[in-house]
């Protein structure tokens, strides 16, 4: 009789704690797979998936003290998201340097660009849109927009060629010529992998006047990157960016801005 009494009576306090435990983890494991499947609006991931996305950040710093000072900063960044519709680019350049408290540099340029590929063509529809500041330009901010078709000559896993031709205007708003200016455009993107660790980028556009063609302009970016940390992808970059003006109002005509720069790829 004390026997079945004793059978009767609950189970220790640490067995039901370990029941309820395991009951607890069984129930949390299928929540915690499905938010890291399908990621919440105020994570990073959410706005910028992986698979569509990727980009990149720049930084370049320069200085010296003792019998003159000086300070140079180089920051930047790109962004692109490809998807089987459309192709999304957009990167940054922002220069100052200082010497001897004056203000010698300062400038920043802008570029987006939208492409949308035919299917099974190597033709493609582009908009463009540049941007640029400069304090030691006869304008305050100039804008540039322009569309037109592309074309890729070729795409393989070590380079890539694509040219475009199209249409736009520009604008130099608080300059002598604060008017919007017809313009046509061509241009070119080429991509080359020279090794596991080494790879060029060239872009290159020219900017004619519709209604007169002695009156153009040229930006051409080159660049050269060497992975450094393959774990972290860290990368030291070597750039230049060459803008032409053949009516540059007063000042000279070419401005070149170089730099050398660790990049990181997120």
């Amino acid at each position: 009789r004390l026997a079945r009494q004793t059978s009767a009576l609950p189970p220790p306090a640490s067995r039901v704690v370990e029941e309820v435990v395991s009951t607890d983890a069984a129930l949390a494991t299928p929540i915690a797979e499905e938010m890291a499947a399908d990621p919440v609006w105020y994570t990073p991931s959410y706005w910028f998936p992986a698979d569509i996305w990727e980009g990149s950040v720049e930084l370049g710093i320069n200085g010296s003290t003792g019998n003159s000072e000086s300070f140079s900063m180089k920051a930047g960044g790109k962004a692109k998201r490809k998807t089987e519709f459309s192709i999304l680019e957009m990167d940054i350049a922002y220069v100052k340097t200082n010497t001897n408290s004056v203000l010698t540099q300062h400038n920043a340029i802008m570029n987006g660009k939208v492409e949308w590929p035919f299917a099974d063509s190597p033709w493609s529809m582009f908009a463009k849109l540049y941007g640029e500041y400069d304090e030691f330009q006869a304008y305050d901010v100039r804008l540039a927009f322009n569309a037109g078709f592309g074309y890729r000559w070729f795409e393989t896993d070590i380079s890539k060629l694509t040219t475009r031709l199209g249409a736009g205007w520009s604008r130099e708003f608080g300059g002598p010529q604060d008017q919007f200016v017809p313009e046509a455009v061509m241009g070119l993107d080429y991509e080359r992998q020279i090794s596991k660790r080494q790879k060029f980028s060239l872009t290159s556009d020219y900017f004619p006047d519709w209604g007169d063609f002695s009156n153009y302009r040229i930006v051409t970016s080159a660049s050269w990157q060497l992975l450094l940390d393959e774990e972290h992808n860290l990368s030291l970059k070597v750039g230049a960016i060459d803008r032409y003006d053949s009516t540059p109002n007063g000042a000279k005509p070419n401005d070149v801005n170089y730099s050398i720069v660790l990049l990181w790829e997120l």
